[in-house]
Order: structure tokens, then sequence, then C-alpha cells
């Protein structure tokens, strides 16, 4: 049986060993490097996140007490050729409202996202 491949020659097992454990630390790095840039992304989007949950509920809730005083208000005092016009001009506000809340969303993520600042 052939074991020249065994014996010393240009590489030990000593450089073989040193070689392997170089490798190891080279990839443990690069891997904390990634954790690190990890972190630091969901750090800058979590308070994006938060944000936008507390004025998706605080749109939720103006939205309810909308219908509640639409209600309240067809109940007391209006036609309902009155209501339908208001009806029609509140929806009008709401939708500008979450158009202009999606705009800023978008604008905002993508300048964390892209790294620059927003327009």
């Amino acid at each position: 049986m052939d074991t020249s491949f065994l014996s010393p020659g240009p590489m030990t097992w000593a450089g073989f060993i040193a070689f392997a454990l170089f490798l190891v630390a080279v990839l443990k790095a690069v891997d904390w490097i990634a954790g690190k840039l990890k972190t630091r992304e969901k750090e800058a989007v979590s308070p994006l996140v938060l944000d936008l949950a507390s004025v998706k509920l605080n749109v939720e809730r103006q939205g309810d007490a909308l219908n509640a005083f639409k209600v309240e208000v067809a109940q007391k005092y209006v036609t309902g050729d009155v209501i339908t016009r208001l009806e029609g001009r509140i929806d009008g506000m709401v939708s500008s409202v979450r158009e202009e809340m999606r705009a800023t969303r978008s604008e905002l993520l993508e300048a964390v996202l892209h790294g620059r600042s927003p327009r």
C-alpha cells in the first residue's frame, strides 16, 4: 500500500491544520460581520414598524369614530341627501390621508433600505 501522501513534503500536517483553523476563523468573522449588519438594519427599521402600527391603529380608531359620528348626525340632524354628500367628502378625506401615509411609508422605507435621504 502506497502511503507516500502521508509523508512530509511541501505541505505538512501542522500546515494543513493551521490552514483549516484559518479558514474557520475567516468564516466565523464573515458570519459575525453579517450578523452585525443585520442587527443594525433591524434597529433602523423597527421604529418605523412601530410607528406604522401606531398610525394604523389611530386610523382605525378615527374610522370608527367617524362612523359613530355619521350615525349620530344622521339620527338627529341631517337628511339622507346631506349624509350622502358628507360621507363622500369624509371618504375622500380618509382615502387621501391613506394615500399620503402609503407614500410616506414607502419613501421612508426606501430611504432607510437604500441609505439616502427622503425627498
